[in-house]
C-alpha cells in the first residue's frame, strides 16, 4: 500500500488540490493531523523529472517562481519574494552565498531527493519562523522509516532516472535507508546535467546560457527510544557550470554543506521539548565568460569574476504544553550569517594593450544576526470555533567591515562608505490572530489578522558600489544600498472559505496587505549612467533602496470535481496586485499576472493520464522605476502519463508545451548576456520559456 500511495502522489502532483482532504483521490496533499495547523499543505515530487524543488511551488495556490536560471528559482507567495519568504530546509533557514541569490534555498535540494514541500496557506503561524511576512515554506529531504516493531529490520529505497528533450538533459538518483525500531541510517545522491534549452523546437532556437550541472548528497542517522528522538543530517550541493541568463554572471561552482542536529523529548501528558541546530558553509564562484560571451570594452573582452562565501548557523528551541482547551508553544529562535564577496575584472584599455586588473570588495564580513522569542496558543473555543494567537519579538543586528577597491572611479565611494557607522539594530514585534468556524462538516470559514516585520537585508544596507547584486531582482538596473533603512511592517488581513462534499470541493481565499516602509529601489542621486552598467537596451539608471508605502491584495481559488473513482477535474486561479501608495504612485515590481491551471485526470488499472492547461493573462501593470516591461498572455497544454508496470516500478512520460509556442513568463527576467542573433535573442528582451519538451522517467521504490 505504501508503494501505491507514493505512485498516486507521483502521478497526480500537478493537480491544484484542497488542503483539508485526507482521501485517497487527493493523495498529493498530506494533512498531518490535529496537532498541526490547518492550512499546512505538503506536496511530494512527481514523475515529471522536475529539476529543483521550486518547480513544485507552481502547483500551490498563491505561489509562483521568479526564475533567473534552470537551477536559480526564487519562491514567490502572494506577490512577496526573496527573503520576505521564510524558506527552511530540514529546519535550517539557509542563507545564499551569492549576493544575487543564484544559490536559492530551494535549489539546494533536487526534487528527486525531496520528501515533501510544505507551504502554510494564508497567514503563516508565528511558530513557523522568523520574518514570515511572505509566508513559510518547509522542505523535508528523504529519510526513510523506522521498523514497526522490535526485532524487525526495515529497508526503504528508491532508484530513479529521467531524460528531457528540450535541453538533452538527464537525471539519476538513488536513496536507501536501513533501520530497526531504534536506529536508522539513510543515504541518497543525485546527478543532473543538461544543455541550453530550446525555446523553439522547430527552429532549434536556444536560450544561451541555460545549461546546468548539479550533484547532491543527503545522509543521516536517527535514534528514537522512550520519548527521546535524535536526528543528525548532512546535505551537500555541488553545482558546476550552470547558466543564469537573467543575471550579469553565471554559476561556475557552488559548494555548499549543511549540518543539522535535532533533538526532541516527549515528557508525557502533552509536554514536549523540540530543538533544532544547524551550521552552514557555502562557497560560490560566478563569472561572465565561461558560459556566455563576455562584454567588450575598447575591442577587448571585459572578464569578470565574483568569489563569494557565507558561513552561518542557527537554532530553534521550542517547548510545548497543554493550556486551557488547546496547546501553548513558546520558544527561542535565531541565526547568524557572515557574507563576503570580491569582484575581480580583467580588461584592456585599448586593442593590443596589456590587460588591467581591478578589484571591488562588494561585501566584507557583512554580518546579519537574528534573536527571536515567541509564544503561540491554539485551541478550541467550542465545538465549532477554534483560534490561533501568536506573539514574537525579534532583535536583528547587522554590521560590516570596511571595504576596498583598486578601481580609481570607486575609491571615493569606498572612502565615503567606510567613514560611516555600519552597525544597525532593528526591534520588531509580530502578531497573529486567526479564527476558524466550522459551520458544518462540509463548510468552514477562516478570518485572520497579522502584523509581520522584516529587517533590511545586508545587500539593501551595505551595497556601497553601484551594482546588480540585489538578491536576484534581475531587472537590469544597478543599485546602491541605504544605511538609513527601516524595517518593513506588513498589516495582513485574510478571509477564506472551504466547502467540500463527497465529490466536489471549492476553496477561495482573499487577502489584503498594507506594507509600511516597503523596501524598493527608487531613483538615487547617482542618476546617471555608470561605467559598469550594461549597454544596449538595458537601462543604466541607478536606483537606491528606500522605504515606501505599498499594498498587496488578491484572491486564490481552487476547486475540483470527482466524476467517478477514476476520472476527476481540478482547477486553480490566482490573482495578485501590488501598488505603491506614497509619492509617485505606481506598481510593484515582478508581480505575477492573473493565472490559472486546469487538469483532467484518468486513473485506473495502474495507468494514469492527464491533460493539463496553464493560463497566464497579459501583465501591463508594471513598475516604471524598474523599467519593467509588459508581457503578453499565453496558454500551455501539457500531456502526462504513467504506468505501474509491477509493484514498485513506475514508468512516466509526457509532452510539455505541446504546440511548441514561444511564450514569455512575466517572472522570468530579462536577457542579460550580449545579443545572440543566431538564436534570435536581444539583450534586454524578455527571456522566452522552454519550447516543446518530451520527457520520460523510470522509478523503482521498495
Amino acid at each position: 500500500m505504501k508503494t501505491k500511495l507514493n505512485i498516486a502522489i507521483a502521478t497526480a502532483l500537478a493537480l491544484p488540490t484542497m488542503v483539508y482532504a485526507e482521501t485517497e483521490q487527493l493523495a498529493t496533499i498530506v494533512v498531518e493531523g490535529s496537532a498541526n495547523r490547518p492550512g499546512a499543505m505538503a506536496i511530494a515530487p512527481d514523475s515529471s523529472g522536475f529539476k529543483d524543488t521550486a518547480a513544485l511551488l507552481e502547483r500551490v495556490p498563491g505561489a509562483n517562481v521568479n526564475r533567473n536560471g534552470p537551477l536559480t528559482a526564487i519562491p514567490q507567495y502572494r506577490g512577496m519574494y526573496g527573503n520576505r519568504v521564510n524558506v527552511e530546509v530540514n529546519g535550517a533557514n539557509i542563507k545564499e552565498a551569492g549576493p544575487n541569490s543564484m544559490d536559492t534555498p530551494l535549489s539546494h535540494i533536487p526534487a528527486v531527493l525531496t520528501e515533501s514541500l510544505k507551504v502554510y496557506l494564508g497567514i503563516a503561524p508565528i511558530s513557523s519562523g522568523i520574518e514570515t511576512e511572505g509566508g513559510t515554506m518547509e522542505v523535508k529531504t528523504k529519510s526513510g522509516n523506522f521498523a514497526a516493531s522490535e526485532g524487525e529490520i526495515e529497508s526503504d529505497g528508491a532508484l530513479s532516472s529521467g531524460y528531457s528533450s528540450v535541453d538533452n538533459g538527464y537525471f539519476v538518483s538513488g536513496f536507501s535507508s536501513l533501520a530497526n525500531e531504534n536506529h536508522k541510517l539513510h543515504f541518497g545522491m543525485s546527478k543532473e546535467e543538461g544543455n541550453d534549452y530550446k525555446y523553439n523546437e522547430r527552429d532549434n532556437k536556444k536560450v544561451v546560457p541555460t545549461s546546468y550541472d548539479r550533484q547532491a548528497i543527503i545522509a543521516g542517522y536517527d535514534f528514537q527510544a522512550n520519548g527521546h528522538e535524535l536526528s543528525l543530517n548532512y546535505t551537500n550541493n555541488y553545482t558546476r557550470n550552470s547558466g543564469t541568463p537573467a543575471l550579469p554572471m553565471d554559476i561556475v561552482y557552488i559548494k555548499s554543506s549543511i549540518y543539522n542536529a535535532d533533538y526532541n523529548w516527549d515528557l508525557g501528558q502533552g509536554y514536549e521539548l523540540k530543538t533544532k541546530f544547524f551550521y552552514q558553509n557555502s562557497d560560490h564562484l560566478m563569472d561572465n565568460h565561461s558560459l556566455r560571451m563576455a562584454m567588450m570594452a575598447n575591442g577587448a573582452p571585459r572578464l569578470m569574476n565574483n568569489q563569494t562565501n557565507v558561513q552561518g548557523g542557527g537554532w530553534d528551541i521550542q517547548f510545548l504544553m497543554p493550556l486551557f482547551s488547546g496547546e501553548f508553544k513558546t520558544g527561542f529562535t535565531g541565526d547568524i550569517a557572515y557574507h563576503n564577496s570580491d569582484v575581480t575584472m580583467n580588461m584592456a584599455m585599448k586593442p593590443g594593450a596589456m590587460p588591467m586588473n581591478m578589484n571591488v570588495q562588494n561585501f566584507n564580513d557583512a554580518t546579519r544576526s537574528r534573536y527571536s522569542f515567541f509564544g503561540e496558543w491554539k485551541g478550541d473555543i467550542n465545538d465549532a470555533l477554534s483560534t490561533e494567537l501568536g506573539l514574537r519579538y525579534t532583535y536583528t543586528t547587522a554590521d560590516t567591515d570596511n571595504v576596498s577597491t583598486s578601481n580609481m572611479g570607486l575609491k571615493s565611494a569606498a572612502a565615503k562608505f567606510n567613514s560611516k557607522g555600519h552597525h544597525k539594530d532593528f526591534n520588531n514585534v509580530d502578531l497573529t490572530a486567526i479564527l476558524r468556524y466550522a459551520m458544518s462538516e462540509e463548510l468552514n470559514f477562516e478570518i485572520g489578522f497579522a502584523r509581520k516585520n522584516r529587517a533590511p537585508s545586508y545587500q539593501e544596507l551595505y551595497l556601497w558600489a553601484p551594482s546588480q547584486a540585489t538578491g536576484g531582482l534581475a531587472d537590469g538596473r544597478t543599485y546602491v544600498g541605504n544605511l538609513d533603512l527601516s524595517s518593513e511592517t506588513a498589516y495582513q488581513f485574510e478571509l477564506g472559505m472551504e466547502w467540500h462534499t463527497g465529490a466536489l470541493y471549492f476553496a477561495p481565499r482573499a487577502y489584503y496587505h498594507y506594507i509600511n516602509n516597503y523596501i524598493q529601489g527608487t531613483p538615487s542621486a547617482l542618476n546617471k549612467p555608470q561605467p559598469s552598467c550594461p549597454t544596449g537596451s538595458m537601462s543604466c539608471l541607478v536606483l537606491q533602496f528606500n522605504n515606501i508605502e505599498a499594498q498587496i491584495y488578491g484572491v486564490d481559488v481552487e476547486g475540483g470535481y470527482e466524476f467517478t473513482d477514476w476520472l476527476r477535474f481540478d482547477a486553480g486561479l490566482n490573482y495578485v496586485r501590488g501598488q505603491r501608495l506614497d509619492g509617485p504612485k505606481g506598481n510593484l515590481y515582478r508581480i505575477a499576472p492573473l493565472n490559472g491551471r486546469t487538469q483532467l485526470t484518468f486513473n485506473n488499472w495502474g495507468f494514469t493520464a492527464s491533460v493539463e492547461g496553464i493560463y497566464y493573462a497579459a501583465q501591463d501593470k508594471v513598475a516604471s522605476y524598474n523599467n519593467e516591461r509588459t508581457t503578453p498572455s499565453y496558454q500551455i497544454m501539457n500531456l502526462r502519463a504513467s504506468y505501474e508496470a509491477f509493484d514498485g516500478l513506475v514508468i512516466g512520460t509526457g509532452i510539455e508545451n505541446v504546440i511548441d509556442a514561444t511564450n514569455y513568463n512575466h517572472l522570468g527576467g530579462y536577457y542579460a548576456p550580449m545579443s545572440d542573433p543566431a538564436n534570435g535573442l536581444t539583450q534586454g528582451q524578455r527571456i522566452p520559456m522552454q519550447g516543446r519538451n518530451y520527457y520520460v522517467t523510470l522509478a523503482y521504490q521498495w
